[in-house]
């Protein structure tokens, strides 16, 4: 009679060599605090709905009350990819702003399409490598740590 406890697992379930988005986007995170001295802070929101799972970088300012600032946010399915792209880094209009709309999107400029989302981890580090150098993420950036540092 067969043992009613028995491991019908295989020996390798293929976990060890997978890097999750999650993983990425928290070392991104993780270096923010380090390249601004603790100034500002990654932090890495993750919450599913569904089947989904939802991740959002926040920008935290511990000396500004612990503000907070959502600088883009993404979802996948459990098998990781795509990745789709809910919210890009925005810079609110103002008279005294430069104007980022001449920018163009990153759909436009290397054939992503937002509806199909980024379908491995090299479009993803693409994609992440493009908005946190974007403009409009510099000037968030750059504010943020002028208000945060008294300049």
């Amino acid at each position: 009679m067969p043992e009613l406890n028995e491991d019908l697992w295989p020996s390798d379930l293929g976990i060890a060599s997978i890097v999750t988005p999650a993983a990425i986007i928290r070392a991104q995170a993780a270096l923010l605090g380090e390249r601004t001295k603790g100034v500002l802070e990654g932090i890495v929101e993750t919450s599913s709905v569904g089947s989904d799972i939802y991740h959002r970088f926040v920008i935290k300012v511990p000396t500004l009350g612990n503000y907070r600032y959502a600088l883009f946010s993404v979802h996948h399915p459990a098998t990781l990819y795509p990745v789709f792209i809910d919210e890009e880094p925005v810079v609110p209009r103002s008279p005294f702003m430069p104007d980022f709309s001449s920018v163009p999107e990153f759909s436009l400029v290397d054939g992503f399409d937002k509806a199909s989302g980024l379908q491995d981890e090299e479009a993803l580090r693409k994609w992440l490598r493009r908005t946190l150098g974007s403009d409009a993420t510099k000037h968030i950036i750059a504010n943020l740590y002028a208000q945060a540092s008294g300049q």
